[in-house]
C-alpha cells in the first residue's frame, strides 16, 4: 500500500512527536504513513484532530459528515467522539495509535477493493488542464475514479489501445490530430464514451462533435456538476441506475 498522508489539527507536541517516531521504533509501520507538511497540515488521506475544544469537535464532524478524509481518528482526554470516528484517549501510547492507523488503513484498503472503479482517460495539449481534471476527478469520486491522461489525439490512440477506459473526456483543438478525428478513432478501436472539454461553445462545433460520435458535450472550465454527471453515469454498474437524463452533457 502507498504510504497514507496524515493530516493533523491541534495536536499537543507530545502527540506530533509519538506519531513521528512510530515508524522509526517499529519496522511493521516503516514507510506506511507520513505527516502532511505543516504549512500544508489539512492534506492528506486521514486526518488526527484533537477534539477537546468545541470547534475541532465540529470540524471533526463536518469532516465526517462531508466526507473529507479517507477516515478521522479522534484524539482527546474524556472518552466520547463523534460517531465514525477512530477515538483515541490519552495517554497517547504506541499500542493505541498503531492499532487506530491500522484500523484507518485497513478502511482504505476495504474501500478501494469494494468501490466500482472507472478508468478514465483525459485529453489535453494543456498541462494545466490536465492537471486540473485529475486533481478534480480524484476531489469528486476519491478512489472510484482512476485517471490517465494524453496531450494529444495520437496518445490517446496509443493508450486506447494498451488499456480500456469506458469513458474519455477529449479536448477539441489540438496540435495534429484534433479532438473530433481522435474522437472517430477511438470509437472505432475501442468503443469508449467521448465526452468532449471544450471552449468551442457553437452549435457548429456541437454538430461536429456529434458527428464525430461523441456521447457528451461539456463547456470549460468545467462544472463541478458537469463532471459529477458525466462520471456517475458510466459508474452505474447496471442500466437501471443510469440516471434518465444528462442535462449538462447531452448533445441537443
Amino acid at each position: 500500500m502507498d504510504s497514507v498522508i496524515l493530516a493533523h489539527e491541534g495536536l499537543r507536541g507530545r502527540d506530533m512527536i509519538l506519531i513521528r517516531n512510530l515508524s522509526r521504533m517499529d519496522e511493521t509501520w516503516y514507510g506506511m504513513f507520513a505527516l502532511a507538511h505543516p504549512q500544508r497540515a489539512h492534506e492528506g488521506q486521514v486526518l488526527l484532530i484533537d477534539i477537546d475544544s468545541p470547534e475541532r469537535w465540529r470540524q471533526a464532524e463536518r469532516a465526517l459528515n462531508d466526507h473529507l478524509y479517507e477516515a478521522v481518528i479522534t484524539i482527546s482526554d474524556h472518552d466520547q467522539a463523534p460517531p465514525g470516528a477512530i477515538h483515541l484517549t490519552r495517554p497517547l501510547l504506541f499500542r493505541k495509535l498503531a492499532h487506530a492507523l491500522e484500523d484507518a488503513t485497513a478502511f482504505r484498503q476495504a474501500e478501494a477493493e469494494e468501490a466500482h472503479v472507472l478508468n478514465v482517460l483525459v485529453v489535453d495539449d494543456s498541462l494545466p488542464v490536465r492537471t486540473f481534471m485529475k486533481q478534480k476527478l480524484h476531489e469528486l469520486f476519491h478512489l472510484r475514479v482512476g485517471v490517465d491522461v494524453a496531450e494529444s489525439g495520437e496518445d490517446a490512440l496509443l493508450l486506447c489501445s494498451q488499456h480500456h477506459y469506458p469513458l474519455v473526456f477529449m479536448d477539441v483543438m489540438m496540435e495534429g490530430m484534433d479532438g473530433y478525428q481522435a474522437c472517430r478513432q477511438i470509437k472505432k478501436l475501442s468503443g469508449s464514451h467521448v465526452i468532449m472539454l471544450t471552449s468551442k461553445t457553437s452549435a457548429y462545433n456541437r454538430v461536429k462533435a456529434r458527428i464525430a460520435g461523441c456521447d457528451g458535450y461539456i463547456t470549460k472550465p468545467p462544472e463541478d456538476q458537469a463532471l459529477r454527471e458525466a462520471v456517475t453515469r458510466f459508474l452505474a454498474s447496471t442500466p437501471a441506475s443510469v440516471p434518465a437524463a444528462f442535462p449538462n452533457t447531452r448533445l441537443a
